[in-house]
């Protein structure tokens, strides 16, 4: 049986018209062409923060592991994760000092994409917890610059605007 429609009853329908889906589509335009450089943004400074803080750690790891066992340990550059060879943005190693003391104790892999670290040679850290000389570490990713600096008593600081 088919629905008699009365005359002058209203008839209702459903979905979008036209006019509507276009004004959606201008608006999701607009919410994206504001969105995605500032998510750019972010993404970025989250790399050269994890960059940052990557480094940071394998300092204070080798300190820490030099305080606990009584023998240098030294942060190198590491192409191969294996010998201190190298540039910084290719990875890094923890190793004992003397290296057949056992070698490699630790490896942290390539920097991301992009990421330049600037070679302050290697980072020796003795029993006492301090180093054989102090290092500043320059980190940067396109506009992004942080630093990572390395007291003579062995202390780590990281920061933005200059080395700590």
């Amino acid at each position: 049986m088919q629905a008699v429609s009365q005359p002058g009853a209203a008839t209702y329908q459903r979905g979008f018209t036209l006019i509507e889906l276009m004004v959606v589509v201008s608006l999701l335009a607009v919410l994206l062409g504001v969105g995605v450089p500032s998510f750019r943004a972010t993404i970025e400074s989250n790399r050269i923060t994890t960059v940052t803080n990557d480094l940071v750690a394998a300092l204070q790891y080798a300190r820490s592991e030099a305080v606990r066992t009584g023998v240098n340990h030294t942060v190198c550059a590491s192409n191969n994760q294996s010998t201190c060879s190298g540039a910084w943005a290719n990875g890094w190693i923890v190793t004992r000092t003397p290296a057949n003391a056992a070698g490699v104790v630790k490896v942290w892999p390539a920097a991301r994409e992009g990421v330049v670290i600037a070679d302050p040679g290697v980072v020796v850290y003795t029993p006492l917890g301090n180093v054989t000389a102090a290092r500043c570490f320059q980190i940067d990713l396109n506009a992004l610059r942080r630093f990572v600096g390395v007291g003579a008593a062995g202390r780590v600081a990281a920061a933005t605007n200059a080395c700590p």
